[in-house]
């Protein structure tokens, strides 16, 4: 039986001290922290989305420790997941650089085709250090199929956006599948088939 944290999965992948648990904990607890501890485990965080009028979604965002030095434990975490999001540190080029391998190992791990991808670029409260283009960093994600968010755990910016944007998207993506299965509705031709039953067996 499937674990409750499995159900509706985020993986939030990157590295170190691009602010991962910065962002878990800004949109499910509302929290931020400047002396927030590097993550050296995986644990997960609940967050209700609100899809519609009526109806609400559960998401279970997994948090994976991103240090070179832990990556290899990551890829037991992807398992089941419907979305990954890959962040890197507006203000630090090489975490952006590292995004290529990350999606470069989802790839091998998961059917992306049935994946939701997006890259966020954390930290747009220092706009002014940027090292990454917001055009190159868009660029990138559109060659990828990702969609790309910039995000502020500090100052909550894009936060909601993001969050809301994958819960929308996990939805939408369930009911498609949820039609498929069910396949067109099938109409009867009364008419047709009375004419069939007075025909002769043979």
């Amino acid at each position: 039986m499937m674990s409750k944290g499995m159900n509706n999965k985020i993986v939030i992948v990157g590295e170190g001290r691009v602010g991962k648990t910065s962002l878990i904990l800004r949109c499910c607890k509302g929290e931020y922290s400047d002396n927030q501890e590097s993550t050296i485990n995986a644990f997960y965080l609940e967050k209700t989305i609100q899809v519609n009028d009526t109806e609400n979604l559960n998401m279970y965002i997994w948090d994976t420790a991103g240090q070179e030095r832990f990556k290899s434990i990551t890829p037991m975490y992807y398992h089941d997941a419907v979305c990954a999001i890959i962040v890197y540190d507006i203000t630090f080029k090489e975490s952006f650089d590292k995004v290529k391998l990350w999606v470069t190992e989802l790839t091998q791990i998961l059917d992306t085709s049935k994946l939701i991808i997006c890259i966020v670029g954390n930290k747009c409260d220092l706009e002014n250090n940027r090292q990454i283009s917001k055009q190159f960093a868009e660029e990138y994600s559109q060659s990828v199929g990702a969609h790309h968010f910039h995000t502020s755990a500090k100052n909550n910016r894009g936060v909601d956006e993001l969050f809301q944007y994958i819960g929308q998207e996990i939805f939408k993506r369930k009911n498609t599948n949820v039609k498929k299965r069910r396949g067109p509705p099938i109409f009867e031709d009364k008419a047709q088939n009375q004419q069939n039953q007075r025909k002769p067996c043979c």
